[in-house]
């Protein structure tokens, strides 16, 4: 059985039309209210090596919304401004902390993360394939 961690990790990596159809999937037959769909500034932050002070390399842009599916919240964070994304990710999220038969959103999710490795699998090997050796002459 899937963790809301692992949901809401899987969400967030996974392809938007796949979140936006399960998210559309859920949304018909249940309850959802939105309480924030907002873009948000978050700070980068990194440790100087030398000295170990914390400093702020810059902001990223991201989307965060808030839902309440059938009263119970929903949260998704997704980088850029893709607002669609985020609401459907919320509702999945919530959905998914809300309900007792999941085992549907279980499978979708499980499709979401092999499809995701197999994209990530493939860019691999593309890189792979540019992969220079080199021989060290005496």
């Amino acid at each position: 059985m899937l963790s809301r961690e692992k949901c809401f990790e899987i969400v967030a990596i996974a392809d938007r039309e796949d979140v936006i159809r399960v998210g559309k999937a859920v949304e018909k037959c249940n309850d959802v209210t939105v309480v924030t769909l907002e873009n948000v500034l978050l700070p980068i932050k990194a440790i100087d090596g030398a000295k170990g002070v914390e400093f702020c390399l810059g902001d990223v842009l991201a989307t965060e919304c808030r839902v309440l599916v059938n009263g119970r919240e929903g949260y998704m964070l997704v980088l850029g401004d893709d607002k669609e994304k985020a609401y459907y990710g919320a509702i999945i999220d919530g959905y998914f902390d809300s309900s007792d038969d999941k085992q549907w959103l279980m499978d979708e999710l499980r499709r979401m993360e092999e499809k995701w490795k197999r994209k990530v699998a493939e860019e691999m090997a593309k890189v792979y394939e540019t992969k220079v050796e080199f021989e060290i002459i005496d």
